[in-house]
């Protein structure tokens, strides 16, 4: 059922990828949900300051400005999708670690419904994190969707009966 050795490998790395994106998405969900309610200027000019970033750079300066202009109601939104993601991360990665056809099919959906968002998130601006994101994605759809040997079949039985 296994198959090469190289195949387990690679799906191993993509347990552990999800799983790191989940719990990421989960910490920062957490962290946004404490903001709620704050003046995000102020706590995104002390949490700068904290990582020893110069506020008075220009670039610094101007993405604590534009945090500030983010609406409570958008922080919320921002906060539940984050942390929705998180979960069907987490939910995927056990998926595959169980070997499950579910979660197999629930990765290979749930990751290439977002290939095309990114795709148009890179014909505005590319960076280097996006082309990864994209590059990633699109490998771990091709990658389940050709080794479906690596996940288990359930078995049906049925009685033959004669007609």
């Amino acid at each position: 059922m296994m198959g090469h050795p190289g195949h387990s490998a690679f799906l191993k790395f993509i347990i552990f990828y999800k799983t790191a994106m989940g719990l990421t998405e989960l910490v920062i969900s957490v962290g946004l949900f404490h903001l709620f309610g704050r003046d995000l200027e102020v706590a995104f000019t002390g949490f700068a300051r904290s990582l020893k970033f110069d506020t008075e750079n220009r670039l610094v300066g101007a993405a604590i400005k534009q945090a500030g202009m983010i609406g409570n109601n958008t922080l919320i939104g921002i906060t539940i999708i984050l942390f929705a993601f998180g979960v069907l991360n987490l939910i995927e990665a056990w998926g595959l670690h169980r070997r499950q056809r579910w979660g197999e099919w629930l990765t290979v959906i749930a990751t290439s419904l977002l290939i095309p968002i990114e795709i148009y998130e890179i014909t505005i601006s590319v960076t280097v994190f996006k082309v990864f994101l994209l590059v990633m994605n699109v490998i771990i759809v091709y990658y389940l969707a050709k080794h479906k040997e690596l996940f288990k079949k359930k078995r049906h039985r049925r009685a033959h009966h004669g007609v």
